[in-house]
């Protein structure tokens, strides 16, 4: 890298002697409407790639090739000016508002486009709206910045990605994930490896823009991983000619659990399991004399009064650090950066660091040849214990003790949930490392005009290592005859064993791609652009793993034996080529078509059926431009545009390599029988049969849309309206066709069948305005989404009230409920057995327990009663809400974000199974069902079996999910420029930043995205940005 810096620095010196006499200086200062400078503008000729930046003071200064007179000003939020450059002449330049950034440049697949040209649905996100949220992951600071995207924090665990979804009825496949492309390399989809790079893994501070492509026409030229979307993310880069500059960005936040189980008390939960188990056989309730032993403590290490809760650290905190340099010349510029970012958890055996690191140059080697080198790479880790701590609380008894009086941790039937929230007994740790290296050249064709070649490199390493270690933890029982404290032998090595695991996995990508692209504009009025690119990318995944499970001590590094050793691995290869087309046509700014096709082959299907073809054709119209409409003496309306597209998508994933070939593996164990023993050998995988039918599955899609502006787009209104229908869906054949008799033992092969319709709409309205220094914006998104199962292929061999055609795909069947039994007298009366195997019609069944509806009045609760219910885990409406403010420097900024149509199956809220404990909550003493409180939400209190009455699957259990979050609120203060200027700095901003911090919900006791697992974090931070 040394050295071909210099080599670039010496070619700079060589071509600026022929360049530089050729060229001209010119200077100015760019202003905002209110006369304040606009730092980071930026500035260029027109018709050229390369420009400066403005300074502190919004000054620059910009060196112009002879025969160009004229400069393009721009900065994000403001319109575009074109100002003519006069030697010698200092330029003013005045920037106006634009809330709808028609002119803005917008990256699509494989290019860019002015945002006034788009013909299909893109969605852009600037890096300095994800920079609002009070977080260190990029896939959680995307929730509720466009319309159709949806991204749920399952999970608030430190190491867990989470899941964005686009236009989530719409998508197919056993992965709903969208398609990461950064800088233009694919990255992780459906049917990439797990050793790809993905949201979670980026720098915040590095990424200029993200663009959400949501449209065939916008994706198809990503092909096959495509049929989800894509998520575009471009990187930050020296924008030109300009001085360095250093930015540095600190933030702290502190983190709490947005809701905790309030667990009742010992006392509290031994009197309400008392009244669970009356008439329970075989179970002993807790007697008077234990009841008071429990109520006063007497005895702690017989019956203790614990909280699992009160073990947990009571926040946790995450921490960041980031900063990068940037600068150069019209030679030679860079872009260096760096950030470490480090999060703990609720308990000390949890917690994620990550550091990445970047370094990008582009060197003009001659007129019109650039070559950008890029060096990027990610070193993260994350630890965890051996077990879900969090949900394993709902298991343990309040009157069970951890601890005993002496100290020592209790053994629980050879377990301590304390032995993971301390971090003792082993570990699971991960870490990763990736890197990347990118070499790209372009040429402006200098005798062509328009035309430019591109040809690139990309090679990734990355590679995985996973550790497991699991070491016994001395624990100990109280025996209460004779008062001794003894340690469990159980749990101690040799009965105890120690074990390790070891998981290594090595992805190796590289990229070939080479392109051509023109551009050209004909008589001031038809803008005609083409691209044809060609790209072959080879992915190889090799895979280790290796478990001992008698080790001699307590250290991971002895051996052990081998003789429980077990040793796996696998090597895969996934190779592509593909062939990208794209053609644009303008005609004076009023009518715009675009035409894009991808070929794309796939080893998945047999050669009849290996190449698939997917166009895409788009079209809009300026209205706002014509003529006449110009003409109309009217002050409101200031922009109309339609859109309309239509494209096909192909899909192959989730079906393994060569799935039309059948294949061997060796088995160690049931290779050969010879003299009646079975020796090792080479066998038939009965885990994969083939199908030489086997075909692409298409998505054919519809969009249609509406862009409106107002009030010189002050107020701006963005429709539309999605249509897809999937066919020759890849799915596992039916049970039906594979019979037990058939001898495949569940393993059956993928075919095309199904047919889905998909449909809904993306709303969203902005509106952007000033009053003298005083700023503010708002923006409202709401998206709809639904489907429809057109055929399933199970018309002749599944009961008619079970068949799929004509529900949503999120349907569930089940029994539906008539609410809750009074009286015996009701029981006795009613008609339908609900006992299914018990002895005797409704022995068993209760008053306070859940009645179910006989659908064919046959008096027996069968499959003949399960009825559709709609029971999806995603919801139908997605929305979100961003205000700002900003006056003098002081700024507020707050969005809200929430989903509505969102049911769920929630038994966890009363299950209390003979087999796992289920703690009793504050709830249980006043939600469930008694006599003086026949409209309870829930059940009466109870054991209960797998086949309980109350466990059924039915509609009583369906809870509506829909939520409102208060995402994000930050207020900060950045200083004037006058005082930057004394300082001799660019920027100083000091923020306050809250995450998470109000939810409105009808689902109780429980997060509506976590349900009982490792809650959503509430996060307030303090941070700071500094920019030299």
């Amino acid at each position: 890298m040394r050295r071909l810096s210099c080599l670039l620095f010496l070619l700079s010196l060589f071509f600026s002697g022929s360049i530089s006499a050729q060229e001209l200086k010119v200077s100015g200062k760019v202003v905002d409407s209110t006369g304040e400078p606009v730092i980071g503008a930026n500035v260029k000729v027109e018709g050229g790639k390369l420009g400066v930046m403005t300074d502190k003071d919004g000054n620059f200064t910009i060196t112009m090739p002879s025969g160009k007179s004229n400069l393009v000003v721009s900065y994000i939020g403001y319109k575009a000016s074109i100002v003519r450059a006069v030697l010698g002449k200092w330029l003013n330049v005045k920037l106006d508002e634009d809330a709808q950034n028609l002119d803005e440049l917008v990256v699509v697949g494989y290019g860019t486009q002015k945002k006034s040209n788009l013909t299909s649905s893109i969605e852009v996100v600037k890096g300095t709206d994800l920079a609002r949220i009070p977080t260190p992951n990029l896939d959680e600071a995307l929730n509720g910045q466009v319309a159709g995207l949806q991204v749920m924090s399952m999970s608030g665990d430190p190491g867990t990605a989470r899941e964005a979804n686009l236009r989530i009825r719409a998508v197919t496949g056993a992965s709903s994930s969208p398609l990461l492309v950064i800088d233009g390399v694919p990255r992780f989809s459906e049917n990439t490896s797990d050793g790809e790079q993905r949201l979670s893994d980026l720098n915040p501070d590095d990424i200029e823009s993200i663009s959400i492509l949501k449209d065939a026409a916008a994706a198809a030229v990503y092909g096959v991983r495509a049929a989800n979307g894509v998520i575009l993310v471009k990187t930050k880069r020296s924008q030109g000619d300009s001085k360095l500059r250093i930015n540095y960005r600190g933030q702290y936040n502190i983190q709490k659990a947005t809701q905790f189980p309030k667990f009742l008390n010992g006392y509290e939960f031994a009197k309400l399991y008392n009244k669970a188990v009356e008439g329970e056989a075989n179970v002993n309730p807790y007697t008077d004399e234990e009841l008071e032993m429990i109520r006063t403590q007497s005895n702690p290490n017989k019956f203790a009064d614990t909280n699992i809760i009160d073990y947990l650290n009571s926040h946790g905190y995450s921490t960041t650090h980031s900063v990068s340099l940037s600068g150069g010349n019209h030679f030679l510029r860079y872009y260096i950066s760096g950030s470490y970012s480090k999060t703990s958890g609720l308990y000390s055996g949890v917690g994620r660091d990550r550091f990445n690191y970047a370094a990008k140059l582009d060197a003009t080697l001659a007129k019109g040849l650039v070559l950008s080198l890029d060096f990027n790479g990610v070193r993260s880790g994350y630890k965890n214990t051996s077990f879900t701590t969090v949900d394993a609380a709902y298991s343990y008894s309040p009157v069970q003790p951890f601890v005993l009086t002496n100290g020592e941790l209790a053994s629980i039937n050879g377990g301590n949930p304390l032995i993971n929230i301390r971090g003792l007994g082993g570990y699971t740790r991960n870490r990763v490392k990736m890197n990347t290296i990118t070499a790209n050249l372009n040429w402006d064709i200098p005798w062509v005009k328009g035309l430019s070649v591109y040809g690139k490199v990309t090679m990734d390493n990355n590679n995985t290592i996973r550790n497991e270690f699991d070491s016994p933890v001395a624990l100990y029982t109280y025996d209460d005859a004779t008062k001794d404290i003894k340690v469990d032998e159980t749990t101690v090595y040799p009965k105890a064993k120690i074990s390790m695991y070891q998981m290594d996995q090595f992805v190796d990508n590289t990229l070939l791609e080479a392109g051509i692209n023109y551009a050209q504009t004909f008589k001031e009025k038809h803008s005609v652009t083409g691209m044809v690119v060609a790209n072959y990318q080879m992915y190889k995944n090799k895979y280790m793993d290796g478990r001992n499970s008698d080790l001699p001590g307590i250290y991971p590094e002895f051996i052990g034996s081998t003789e429980v050793g077990s040793l796996h691995g696998k090597e895969s290869e996934i190779q592509r080529a593909s062939l990208i087309g794209r053609t644009t046509y303008a005609y004076e700014n009023r009518y715009f078509a675009e035409f894009s096709f991808r070929v794309d082959g796939s080893a998945k299907f047999h050669p009849d059926h290996r190449w698939g073809f997917f166009p895409t054709v788009s079209a809009s119209w300026m209205l706002s431009n014509e003529k006449f409409f110009k003409n109309w003496k009217q002050r409101v309306i200031s922009n109309v545009k339609f859109r309309a597209s239509t494209g096909i998508l192909g899909r192959d994933g989730g079906v393994q390599d060569y799935a039309y070939l059948l294949t061997y593996i060796y088995s160690p164990v049931n290779g050969y029988n010879i003299g009646g023993l079975l020796k090792p050998g080479v066998v038939v995988n009965t885990g994969n049969y083939p199908n030489t039918k086997l075909k692409w599955e298409k998505s054919r899609d519809y969009n249609f849309g509406l862009d409106l502006g107002f009030w010189n787009n002050r107020f701006g209104i963005t429709y539309e309206y999605y249509l897809r229908y999937k066919t020759d869906m890849l799915s596992d054949a039916p049970d039906y066709m594979y019979p037990p008799s058939t001898g495949t033992n569940g393993a059956v092969p993928y075919m095309n069948y199904g047919k889905v319709k998909a449909w809904g709409w993306d709303l969203t309205l902005t509106h952007r305005n000033s009053i003298g220094k005083f700023r503010y914006d708002a923006s409202f998104m709401l998206s709809l989404g639904r489907d429809k199962v057109l055929d399933f292929g199970d018309e002749t061999n599944q009961l008619e009230n079970l068949r799929r055609k004509g529900h949503s795909v999120g349907t569930s069947w089940m029994y539906e409920s008539l609410g809750l039994f009074q009286t015996q007298e009701e029981i006795d009366n009613w008609k339908l057995n609900q006992d299914g195997s018990y002895n005797g019609k409704n022995k068993t069944v209760k008053p306070g327990d859940i009645k179910y509806k006989d659908q064919n009045d046959d008096g027996v609760l069968d499959k003949k009663d399960e009825v559709a219910f709609k029971s999806s885990a995603y919801p139908d409406f997605t929305g979100s809400l961003k205000l700002g403010a900003s006056y003098k420097g002081v700024f507020v900024n707050l969005m809200f974000q929430g989903v509505a149509g969102y049911k769920q199956y929630i038994t966890e809220a009363y299950t209390l199974e003979r087999s796992s404990l289920q703690r009793f909550q504050d709830y249980h003493l006043t939600e469930t069902w008694t006599p003086e409180n026949p409209n309870a939400e829930y059940p009466r209190i109870k054991l209960s079996t797998s086949i309980d009455n109350n466990r059924l699957a039915s509609s009583f259990w369906l809870r509506d999910n829909s939520f409102i979050r208060l995402k994000s609120l930050n207020i900060g203060y950045s200083l004037p420029a006058s005082t930057l200027k004394s300082l001799k700095l660019t920027s100083l901003t000091i923020t306050l930043m809250g995450g998470n911090l109000f939810t409105w919900s009808k689902l109780k006791h429980m997060d509506p995205e976590s349900r009982r697992g490792y809650p959503i974090q509430r996060t307030y931070g303090l941070s700071c940005n500094i920019g030299i």
